[in-house]
């Protein structure tokens, strides 16, 4: 399998793959064609995730209208490919995640258009539904997340739609997975990396069990290391969102989705936070030190 993976040009994962294993990840290859599938084996759980049977929402159509009528870059889609240079994206944007330093998935083997990864263990979305009863151990999740946030963005990368859900746990660090988008291919770096916190914050502001306090821990633990080029960028960001602010209520007193409460809740949130700190020495220094 490792010369499987060798040929494929992906990252090298697991080299200790039994026969019987390898025999079992080929038949659920060709004999399913889910997007995504969970393979348990004796020894291990694998998951298979294949490019090119996703359906673009009509709303990312609509999204990347806006954008360019409205000149708003943060709102560009991550431009859609054909599979085999999905399947490329992901695996490139990966390992680049993997030589910052960050744990990621290990990739067991590659194809074209479809990928074999390691189980990586609970997500983060899964630890905090375990521990809601506790309302602090729960919200400290968000605020670990926002903090590894940080650390994604002074490294250099963006990660393109962060939530819990893609988050997991490698020895007390925050793990990553899922990069198929990439927002910093079609806008600025810092851009992208606003973008983040404002998706980022839709969990916060949505799941938290204490927002009054858990936001604004969230958000200092993301300035404590994010570059100062994404903070002024974010408050940029927060200032054109709440412009918008307005509409989004209009349209959610006929119907209020989820996904308009949410960006309601953290748009408001934003533009009340203390953003211009961003740019004190201190925080900087901050910034710089982590």
């Amino acid at each position: 399998m490792a010369s499987l993976a060798e040929r494929s040009g992906a990252p090298m994962g697991e080299r200790d793959l039994q026969d019987d294993e390898i025999a079992e990840i080929v038949r659920a290859l060709v004999e399913s064609d889910g997007r995504v599938q969970r393979l348990d084996l004796p020894r291990r759980r694998l998951w298979i995730k294949r490019q090119g049977g996703k359906v673009m929402p009509v709303f990312v159509a609509l999204q990347g209208l806006a954008a360019a009528l409205f000149r708003l870059p943060f709102l560009r889609p991550s431009p859609q490919l054909a599979p085999e240079a999905m399947q490329a994206r992901e695996i490139e944007r990966l390992r680049a995640f993997g030589k910052a330093g960050f744990p990621v998935p290990r990739l067991v083997y590659a194809s074209a258009t479809a990928m074999v990864m390691a189980d990586a263990g609970p997500t983060i979305a899964e630890h905090m539904r375990r521990v809601r009863a506790d309302a602090a151990a729960h919200d400290a999740f968000l605020v670990k997340g926002a903090e590894a946030l940080g650390r994604v963005h002074a490294s250099g990368l963006s990660h393109g739609r962060p939530h819990v859900r893609d988050f997991f746990l490698a020895d007390d660090a925050v793990g990553f997975m899922d990069f198929e988008e990439d927002p910093a291919s079609v806008m600025p770096l810092e851009t992208a990396q606003a973008r983040d916190v404002l998706l980022y914050f839709l969990v916060v502001t949505s799941f938290a069990a204490s927002p009054h306090v858990t936001c604004p821990a969230a958000l200092d633990a993301w300035l404590r290391h994010a570059p100062i080029a994404a903070r002024r960028e974010l408050r940029a960001l927060a200032s054109v969102a709440g412009r918008i602010l307005p509409l989004a209520r209009l349209i959610g007193r006929v119907h209020m989705g989820s996904d308009l409460r949410r960006f309601i809740m953290a748009t408001e949130f934003l533009m009340q936070a203390p953003l211009d700190r961003a740019d004190s020495p201190n925080t900087a220094k901050a910034g710089q030190d982590g």
